[in-house]
């Protein structure tokens, strides 16, 4: 299986569970999560016609984020903030890595990922190796 096929089917995992499971996984209580869905924290999806409601993984982890901030002290309202905040943050880093990194090599325990041309020199490519440090080096583009 090339690098593309397995992206795809990992994009395509349906991984989800029922308000029991999600409870016991998240620590939330049923009547907890039934609540932040009718505030619109969390967006449970149906299947099919009389099904019951399924929580995605974004859902699960918003839930055991709300729920350890709620445990921390915190307001709901502050909660639902901050998990929004997270997500906006990993949404960009989830688009920079699906729009810019054009190939991934690894040597040992360093990752290099080709992130492409730069946008105002598009004779030299972004290169980011990481390892114990993260290093990132502009080096002349080689066309793939």
């Amino acid at each position: 299986m090339d690098e593309f096929e397995f992206k795809r089917r990992v994009q395509d995992l349906d991984v989800s569970m029922g308000i029991g499971e999600t409870s016991r996984v998240t620590g939330a209580t049923a009547t907890q999560i039934r609540y932040w869905e009718k505030k619109g924290i969390v967006h449970p999806i149906r299947h099919g016609e009389g099904q019951n409601k399924r929580y995605s993984y974004r859902d699960i982890v918003t839930i055991s984020f709300v729920k350890s901030m709620i445990d921390q002290g915190y307001t709901l309202a502050k909660a639902e903030q901050e998990a929004a905040n997270h997500f906006t943050f990993a949404e960009a880093l989830r688009m920079l890595v699906k729009e810019r990194v054009h190939t991934v090599e690894q040597t040992g325990h360093t990752l290099k990922l080709n992130f492409g041309e730069l946008d105002n020199d598009p004779g030299f490519d972004v290169i980011a190796e990481v390892g114990d440090q993260v290093r990132l080096n502009r080096v002349p583009h080689q066309a793939q």
